[in-house]
């Protein structure tokens, strides 16, 4: 075996100043201990809680899938049944009048209260005036008009006001007023002491769903489709019944009328934007045609949540997460979205001096990055903070708890083009090139040694050492099939190198594990990742078939799949219980907890991919390309390609995450 050495270092100096074929580190060192970027970037998916029903996934179902609104209710409530309940009684705390008087008027002076016997009123008024005590009084309208308000009574509560008809004629209807606005209500209003005055609106279900379904789901979904979008509307009209129904707030209410319990409007309003009628013909149909229906779980009515977009796949919880299909309709602005917090905003609401890292700590594992924050921690100059992905959503107004941070881990990594050139980046250093030292062999994979050196393999597989030691090659060997990649093992003083019939050859402290050398196999190997233990390592085919030796863990594969372009590289996660798969155009396939985090083809990118890099985390990762390009996804930050720093022709082969 041939040990090549590299030329000294002032020649190389000399070769780099004279051809300019070896990049220098392109990415400037950020300040120490400063978050790299003004802004924290993240890639989001979803908008709510995501829990039960997402209300476009709904809708996705309903008019891309043909399901009837059971199937979409049998699909995100999938350990309840059907049920029904009738038309049950429904109290509503009017949230913002809380320890406000109540007002109401009736403009065809069709209005009693149970503060007086008989009487047909146009405006009355409930305040408290002691413990449960209420003094009511009457006047003209709700101003009080021009005689003002007369005491009628002083009475205990509660305190009723009831329409002198109850029908859907809405001049018939109870108007509750406040400075802003005035709203017509179906059923009667009542004035409760709970603490302090509360304003409640009685009705039946029925009638309060009318209220309802058309704030959280459009009415103009029961027209898409041909009317296929009505069963989105009825999906909501059924989650809407029950959720309502096993509400249980302390209180005399059962539920209130803001987004904390479902958004409830009323009948109409007038305000400063003028009349509006709350209620649609579309979602009383829905409402009609599922009368009664609720979902059923452990023998009791189920509190069916629901939101406007799961992301793509529900949180779980009460109700089994499931893959949300429907969800990415193309109408649904949030299924994927991005954002940008600027860093001294972060920096002010938690007062720990600068930041310095953001790193996602757990995720639920459902969904595109890995899914759901579940814990995370803020580094800052005055020390770390832990906390859930909800209450970083809530602190700095997010749209879910299912986001990314995108483009701020950057690590240090050499690109190595076919020629031998190589280039650095992000702080990487340049120990010496094959053109530098005089090699005119093409070259085949870098791999990155201690100290920031690395080898390189040359494609007739002799092993040329730059800041690192020399542990032998397969240089003028021959071979039954040719080197086709090489890795170094966990403390770097060893590596392997792999042939296209799986043969391993193990020089310095890598350890034999096993090869396919004596088998014969469908497609030729085409590279290999170690585990992190470096007890173990894995084999990848073109086809994808993945061989596991030492402790590697099979955990999937693309062998039997009919693959649009071949594979051409792997790479282990930090933990190394997954991996990734990297295909000829891009195509990411990952097995294990290894995460999507996006691809080439997704990105519409039409070049060769020849290299992944994960990040530290493991929740990115830098796709290389033969066009010299370094394409960054999920947290992972590029810092360019040898492409972007004007290098020659020369294709572009591998690619390594430099060590320190």
């Amino acid at each position: 075996m041939t040990r090549r050495f590299p030329r000294p270092a002032a020649l190389l100096v000399l070769f780099v100043l004279l051809t300019g074929l070896v990049a220098a580190d392109v990415a400037r060192p950020r300040p120490a201990g400063a978050f790299p970027k003004p802004t924290l970037d993240l890639l989001g998916h979803g908008f709510g809680h995501g829990r039960g029903m997402g209300q476009f996934g709904a809708l996705g179902y309903a008019l891309d899938r043909g399901f009837n609104y059971r199937q979409i209710l049998d699909h995100f409530y999938g350990n309840t049944t059907a049920g029904n309940i009738g038309n049950p009684e429904m109290a509503v705390r009017l949230v913002r009048l809380d320890n406000q008087e109540t007002i109401v008027q009736q403009e065809r002076a069709g209005m009693t209260t149970s503060a007086a016997g008989g009487g047909n009123y146009s405006a009355l008024r409930a305040r408290r005036v002691a413990l449960n005590l209420f003094e009511v009084s009457s006047a003209s309208d709700c101003t009080g008009g021009v005689a003002g308000w007369q005491v009628i009574a002083t009475v205990p509560g509660p305190v009723t006001f009831a329409p002198t008809r109850r029908d859907d004629d809405r001049q018939n209807m109870i108007q509750v007023c406040d400075p802003a606005a005035t709203r017509w209500y179906r059923g009667q209003i009542e004035a409760h002491d709970d603490g302090g005055q509360r304003t409640l609106n009685r009705l039946d279900m029925e009638g309060y769903l009318r209220g309802v379904v058309p704030r959280e789901s459009p009415a103009s979904w029961g027209d898409l489709g041909g009317g296929a979008g009505l069963h989105a509307l009825r999906a909501q009209a059924v989650a809407a019944r029950s959720y309502a129904q096993a509400e249980n707030r302390p209180g005399p209410a059962k539920t209130c009328d803001t987004q904390s319990c479902q958004v409830y409007g009323g009948r109409a309003i007038l305000d400063g934007a003028g009349f509006r009628d709350l209620e649609d013909g579309r979602t009383d149909r829905a409402i009609v045609e599922t009368a009664g229906e609720v979902r059923i779980l452990n023998a009791a009515v189920a509190r069916t949540e629901f939101s406007s977009s799961t992301g793509g796949f529900s949180a779980g919880g009460t109700f089994p997460s499931v893959l949300d299909e429907g969800d990415g309709i193309a109408s649904n602005p949030n299924h994927t979205w991005t954002v940008s917090i600027p860093v001294g905003a972060i920096e002010a609401r938690y007062a720990r001096g600068t930041l310095e890292e953001v790193l996602i700590l757990q995720r639920n594992g459902l969904g595109a990055e890995g899914g759901r924050v579940l814990r995370m921690r803020l580094t800052f100059s005055g020390g770390s903070l832990d906390l859930t992905g909800d209450e970083f959503r809530i602190a700095m107004g997010l749209k879910s708890n299912w986001f990314t941070p995108v483009n701020v881990a950057s690590f240090p990594y050499h690109v190595l083009t076919r020629d031998g050139g190589v280039f650095s980046f992000g702080g990487a250093q340049f120990h010496g090139s094959l053109p530098g030292v005089g090699v005119r062999t093409p070259a085949r994979d870098i791999t990155e040694g201690p100290g920031g050196g690395y080898w390189i393999l040359g494609e007739d597989g002799g092993v040329f050492s730059f800041g690192v030691e020399f542990h032998g090659s397969m240089g003028g060997q021959r071979l039954n099939r040719p080197v086709v990649g090489m890795e170094g093992t966990v403390g770097r003083r060893g590596y392997w190198l792999v042939a296209g019939d799986g043969g391993i050859f193990s020089f310095g402290d890598a350890a034999f594990f096993g090869s396919t050398g004596s088998l014969r196999l469908n497609a030729p190997v085409v590279g290999m990742a170690p585990t992190p233990s470096g007890q173990g390592y894995w084999l990848v085919a073109t086809d994808g078939g993945i061989f596991s030796f030492g402790d590697a863990t099979f955990l999937g594969s693309t062998g039997a799949i009919r693959l649009n372009q071949p594979m051409f590289a792997m790479a282990a996660t930090p933990s190394g219980q997954g991996y990734w798969l990297v295909a000829r155009d891009g195509g990411i396939f990952t097995f294990g907890d290894a995460t999507f985090q996006g691809s080439l083809p997704g990105r519409g990118i039409n070049e060769t991919a020849v290299e992944l890099l994960p990040s530290p985390s493991g929740l990115g990762y830098l796709i290389v390309t033969a066009q010299g390009r370094v394409h960054a996804f999920g947290d992972a930050s590029s810092g360019g390609g040898p492409r972007d720093v004007g290098a020659g022709p020369s294709p572009a082969v591998g690619a390594g995450r430099a060590l320190p």
